[in-house]
């Protein structure tokens, strides 16, 4: 273990970050030290094979990678972790730690998470210490076409600042939009993830002086974004000097590496709130790099992770049920963790879907001595497989927080349905879905039959590469949904090998789960006419 303490000057000014008005209200809080964490796993975490750094070629993955990645976890002593391309290992990976897992996020933590009603996935809580979180916000923003690689292939820096602008910055904006309001409201916030775009903090004129890949400054603008949202870059906050420290995360080499390769930092973590920050390292390979400070042999991706310490004031979060899970199967037992005024008569109830208080289906009192924080468990064995509500509610009754969960038959398998038989060339063709797992990647596409495999069982069970799975047309990301819907049209994602619209045709479409190729669920097939 790496753990470091910390300074009575670093704690004096977190307390004062904290705000007194906190305080007095709710007993003085604990300063905790926190180490966060950014690690980009590669497909999974098992797609790289360590014994020659290719693709692994073994249906089932190669597990000793996987167990690689949880041993860079481990060493470098982090305590929250923001997971990218995890594809169905968050959990996998957070056992082996002994974590809790958020899938909906790719959060892993050694402390409880809770995903609040309104975040909409876009963060979960970290309760620090019982009643008192952090948030944090994880983010895999759009990798291709990469800025720094246009640069390099000659674009000037009004194109690439377009393509940013374009591409990536849309993608950070509802976070930027959610999480200073969580700072100035006393929760401390982080914002981590594989940003695939530099920083602007790191294309300086200095820089520009003495890197020939960077040939010309340049304020690229996602970091720049986040700066002005109030979100501090803490790598940057510990070595200002992009010159002496650059601290590149991409890349230590992999089977995606660009053969005119352009290193840079573009996995991040940002902090805002009452939060300082005391240190910052690179988890790496050790190649004698003089950045990488915490060494992995062999290492196991083709990104560096980040991981900074900070000295932290829990926040009170608003008032809230959370529902542990999103989709239970009948008898199993739902927990339901709150956030409470504290008054005696309040309650957490279970209500259909919209439903009010009358319409309780189960509820008990949120605890002897009315407890502003806690949890309630209910079973489910009574209940009918449906769409529910895990709510908060007053003396009054009134509702004060919804958390939904579906609830299904046990045995219930994942289904997704076209709207139609057939539908004519060109016309949109809408997809629904039901009993998904609703992780953070799942995603529908449309396949000509015979190109996908849903039925294939080495499909089934495979791990690793396409799985016969990667001959798809059309792609839209379900968000984590576990019932949702969705309409494939010339705005929609494809895979290169064909145009909207479809040609005349059978087809079928898929569910897949996590930005991998495992197939879960496939549709009746259908037809494209004239």
């Amino acid at each position: 273990m790496r753990r470091r303490p910390i300074t009575a000057v670093l704690v004096a000014a977190a307390a004062l970050l904290s705000g007194l008005a906190l305080g007095e209200a709710h007993g003085a809080p604990a300063i905790v030290e926190l180490r966060v964490m950014t690690l980009n796993v590669l497909y999974g975490g098992d797609e790289l094979d360590l014994r020659n750094g290719r693709w692994c070629a073994r249906p089932d993955g190669c597990p000793e990678t996987l167990a690689k990645v949880v041993e860079a976890i481990e060493e470098s002593d982090a305590d929250v972790v923001g997971l990218e391309e995890a594809e169905r290992n968050t959990r996998q990976i957070a056992d082996a730690l002994g974590w809790f897992a958020n899938e909906r996020t790719q959060v892993i933590s050694r402390y409880p998470l809770v995903d609040p009603p309104g975040a909409g996935g876009m963060y979960v809580f970290v309760e620090l210490t019982p009643g008192r979180v952090a948030a944090i916000a994880n983010v895999h923003l759009t990798s291709d076409p990469y800025g720094p690689y246009a640069v390099r292939d000659g674009a000037t820096a009004a194109e690439v600042l377009a393509l940013e602008q374009s591409l990536r910055l849309p993608e950070l904006l509802p976070r930027l939009a959610v999480l200073p309001p969580l700072a100035a409201a006393g929760i401390p916030v982080f914002l981590v993830g594989d940003f695939n775009a530099p920083s602007h903090l790191d294309w300086t004129p200095a820089v520009a002086a003495v890197r020939p890949e960077v040939r010309y400054p340049l304020e690229w603008p996602v970091s720049l974004a986040a700066e002005q949202a109030g979100l501090r870059d803490s790598y940057r906050e510990v070595y200002p000097d992009p010159v002496a420290k650059p601290g590149f995360t991409w890349t230590p080499g992999g089977p995606e590496s660009d053969r005119a390769e352009v290193h840079d930092r573009i996995d991040l973590v940002l902090s805002a709130g009452p939060v300082t920050t005391i240190d910052s390292e690179i988890v790496g390979e050790a190649n004698g790099l003089p950045d990488v400070d915490i060494e992995i042999v062999p290492y196991p991706t083709d990104h560096r992770g980040v991981v900074s310490t900070f000295a932290v004031t829990p926040g009170v979060p608003p008032l809230h049920a959370a529902v542990e899970s999103r989709r239970l199967s009948v008898g199993d037992s739902l927990g339901v963790v709150f956030h409470a005024v504290g008054a005696a008569g309040e309650r957490i109830a279970v209500v259909p879907a919209g439903g009010a208080a009358s319409s309780a289906v189960a509820a008990q009192a949120t605890g002897a001595g009315a407890p502003v924080d806690g949890r309630v468990t209910f079973p489910t064995s009574a209940l009918s497989p449906d769409a529910y509500e895990a709510v908060l509610l007053s003396p009054a009754d009134t509702v004060i927080s919804r958390s939904p969960f579906w609830l299904y038959a046990v045995g219930s398998r994942t289904e997704v349905a076209v709207g139609k038989p057939a539908y004519r060339i060109g016309e949109p063709i809408d997809v629904r879905w039901r009993k998904a797992p609703g992780m953070r990647w799942d995603w529908v596409s449309i396949y000509a039959p015979g190109n996908a495999d849903e039925q294939n069982p080495v499909a089934q069970a495979c791990n690793a590469g396409g799985c016969t799975n990667s001959r798809y047309l059309f792609w839209l990301y379900t968000g984590a949904t576990v019932e949702g819907s969705a309409v494939f049209d010339a705005t929609t994602g494809f895979a290169g090998v064909c145009e909207w619209p479809l040609k005349p045709g059978m087809y079928e479409v898929q569910l897949l789960l996590d930005d991998g190729y495992r197939a879960v669920a496939s549709s009746a097939r259908f037809k494209v006419v004239r």
